[in-house]
Parts: C-alpha cells; structure tokens; sequence
C-alpha cells in the first residue's frame, strides 16, 4: 500500500509541475527552446500544417511541416476536437509512458533475475551476492524508472513545451512492454508506427526480433542451447508483419495525401538529406554548415550510414541480451539522428536505473555524470551569449553541443565494458589473485 501511495505521490507531483508550467507565461519561451523543439517535433509547425490542410494546401508543398500524414490528421483531430483539453492530453501521454517504462523495467529484469540463475548457483555466497540482480530489489528499481521519467527536467521540459516526441516516447515505451509481454502483433505495430513517424527507429526490429524469439524458448530448453538459434519461420513472421504494417500505413498516407508521395520527400528526405541547419543539440548542423558543397553529399552519407552501421556489431555482442540491445540503441538513436532533442535523452535516462547492476563495473560513470550537467547548464548560457547578446559566435554553443555527445560515447562505451565485464564473471567466476583479490579486467585496444 506505500509503494503505492508513494507512487501515486510522485505522478501526482509530475502532473502538477507540467500543469504549472503548461499554463505560465514560461510555455511559450520553452517552447521555442531549439534543444526541445526541432524542425520534425515541433508543436507549432504541427499547428501550421493543420492550419494548411485545412486550408486546402498541402502541407507538403513547403518547408514548414515535416511529419507524416497519419500524425498530421492525428493533430488535427486534437485541435478540432479537443483544443481545450490539450495540454491534459500531453501531461497524460507523459504519465503513461513513466508507468509503461516502470512495468516493463520490472518485468525484464525479473526475466533476466530467472535466466542467471543457473550461472549464480555455482558460485559462492559473496560472490553470487556482488553478481546477483536481487529480487527485492526490481520493484525499487522500477519505483526509480518511473519516477526518473515523471520528474525529470527533461521530460517536463519537452512535455511543457508540447513537443511531439510525448508521443515517441509513449509509443517506445509501450513498443518495450509489449515486447517483453511477448505480444508479437502489437509490438510489430507500435515499432512500424515509430519508424513510420521518425524512421530511424526502424533498426529496433533487430532487438525486438531477438526478444520475441527468446521468449518463444521453454525455460527447460534455454540453458541447454544458446538462445540466439532462432526458428527462422518465427523471425520471418515478425519481420514480415514488421513491414506489411510498415507498407500498410505508408499506403495509406498515400490516399490522405490525395493520391500523392510528396510526403516521403517532406518526412524522410528531409531526415536523410538534412536541408534545414537549425541549431539543436546534435552534430548535423554544425558540420555541414562549415561543409563544402561538393564534400556535401559524401560526408551526408557517412554520416547516415553511422545511424545504422553500428547494429550488426552490436547484434551479434549482444545476441544474448537483447533488451540491453535495445537500451543501447536508444542511446545511439539520439547521437545520430539528424534532429535530435532532449526528448530522445530523457527516455533512455530514465532506464538507466534498469542496469544498476552495472555501475560497479563503470569508470567513467561520474565523469559522463558532471558531462551531462555542465552540459544542461551551459547550452541555454552559450545561446544566450551567440544568439540574443551577441557576445559570442556559434562555436560556443557548438562547443557544448560537441560535449554532449561525447558524453553519450563514454556512456555507451562504459556501459558495453561494464556489460562484458559482468558477463565474463558469470560465465568464468570472480577472477582473483593470490592475494583473494578480484584481478582487474582491462580492454584490449
């Protein structure tokens, strides 16, 4: 009954802060904040292509509205039918992507806690309890994945300023409870509507595949084989839901489009080709505005394959845990992507708490830590200086934009070494000297 009052406690504090904030004066300047809101998320370029499509114009014709047609004629229904109540509807879609990262937190790890059992039963008692996700323990921890979402900054800033990756993060979020419920149809379709409405996510199907085909192996089976030999009549069944759904609503944005492909052009060509230099916290902008036009298109490809490259590596490292697969994706999405906002940081912050079991085994966890913090400090400082005084060029605020993202590398990096670290003990044992010390691993370069 605590946990739950506590948990009613905390939502409760979340709504009211992005209430509070939703009806100020503050809205609007966070809003217009360019690490919140970019040329694909934001609510008010929303608002002119519904203004347009009702205006008999396509939206697409121009260079102001970036989304999909289905999310178009979703954002009109909000506004024509529910104005008033719109705000209510972002402060929602908030709480329920906390609750759906909580629920799902809980039920990977106990999946995780049930599959190292074999493993931990070899070992001692002091070293299964270093190694050891403890039951007890899940329930907090899903406690702070959820609280983390609900009172972050981030995530209040990118609900108050109604951006609309509130509804991104909702449907990732639902897309990883879904998964680890093991309900093929729906994650399939939750994942074909992300990557339908911002594309690069369409490299999630990877771990999702490997999360639906681990949950199809009986628990007598899973330790007597490894669990990357996969029915392939079952991996092609997702994927080809995967994109029969995928194909299905980009035909149908097609008709709402008056029988028209204007919109791939206007959605994803302006991912892939990034005609739009407008400041964000990514690295895109900066680059190719310095960039010579007929380096252009080079670079501009480099940098896209970057997006997608990393998977197979990663897929084939991480075979065996496909839900850290996805955690690590998540993290990659937001390095790479041509737009990127603080919005892509506060999903994957909040699941950090899903891999505590982790940080013993980081080094660079406090520096990574101060990175992020100076960095949040310092961005609306170093616009200031550029853009409204003047005293400063775009160097300053590229300089803070280039240690974000270096921070986001060190906390990849530190968390697959802390992963392999962690996985060698449970394969191998605690590893000590003859001192009974635990013998230091190291990476090989």
């Amino acid at each position: 009954m605590s946990s739950i009052l506590r948990i009613v406690g905390c939502l409760s504090l979340g709504i009211a802060i992005r209430l509070l904030f939703l009806n100020s004066s503050y809205q609007k300047d966070i809003s217009e904040r360019v690490e919140i809101s970019t040329p694909v998320n934001s609510w008010k370029r929303g608002i002119e292509g519904t203004y347009l499509l009702k205006k008999g114009i396509s939206p697409y014709e121009g260079d102001t509205f970036h989304e999909t047609p289905i999310f178009l004629y979703f954002y009109s229904f909000l506004i024509d039918h529910c104005f008033d109540w719109i705000p209510v509807i972002f402060v929602l879609c908030d709480v329920f992507t906390a609750l759906s990262l909580g629920i799902s937190s809980f039920i990977q790890l106990s999946q995780n806690q049930k599959r190292e059992t074999v493993f931990l039963n070899k070992f001692k008692e002091s070293e299964r309890n270093e190694l050891e996700i403890k039951e007890e323990n899940t329930k907090q921890i899903a406690f702070k994945v959820m609280i983390i979402y609900a009172l972050s900054p981030y995530s209040i800033l990118t609900c108050i300023a109604k951006s609309t990756s509130v509804f991104t993060n909702l449907l990732t979020s639902l897309l990883m409870l879904t998964a680890s419920l093991n309900l093929r149809f729906l994650s399939c379709f939750l994942l074909a509507l992300i990557s339908y409405q911002t594309l690069y996510p369409i490299m999630l199907i990877v771990p999702l595949i490997m999360i639906i085909e681990r949950n199809q192996i009986p628990e007598s089976e899973e330790n007597s084989k490894p669990v990357y030999i996969y029915k392939k009549s079952s991996v092609l069944r997702t994927l080809g839901l995967f994109l029969i759904i995928l194909s299905g609503l980009i035909i149908n944005s097609y008709h709402l489009s008056s029988q028209s492909w204007n919109f791939l052009n206007s959605s994803y060509g302006f991912l892939l080709t990034v005609p739009d230099f407008t400041p964000n916290v990514g690295l895109f902008w900066y680059f190719f505005t310095e960039m010579f036009d007929h380096f252009r298109d080079f670079f501009l490809w480099t940098f896209q394959i970057n997006s997608f490259l990393y998977v197979i590596p990663l897929s084939l490292t991480l075979r065996k845990d496909p839900n850290f697969l996805f955690f690590i994706l998540l993290i990659l999405l937001s390095l790479f992507k041509p737009y990127p906002s603080i919005s892509d940081f506060a999903i994957y912050l909040a699941l950090l708490p899903q891999w505590s079991h982790l940080f013993n085994y980081m080094k660079q966890g406090l520096i990574v830590a101060c990175m992020f913090t100076s960095c949040s400090v310092l961005a609306p400082i170093m616009w200031q200086m550029w853009i409204i005084l003047g005293t400063a060029n775009s160097n300053y605020y590229f300089g803070v934009t280039l240690a974000y993202n270096t921070a986001q590398i060190l906390l990849i990096t530190d968390l697959l070494f802390a992963f392999t670290k962690r996985q060698f003990y449970l394969n191998k044992g605690i590893m000590k000297d003859k001192d009974g010390k635990p013998i230091q691993l190291e990476l090989a370069y």
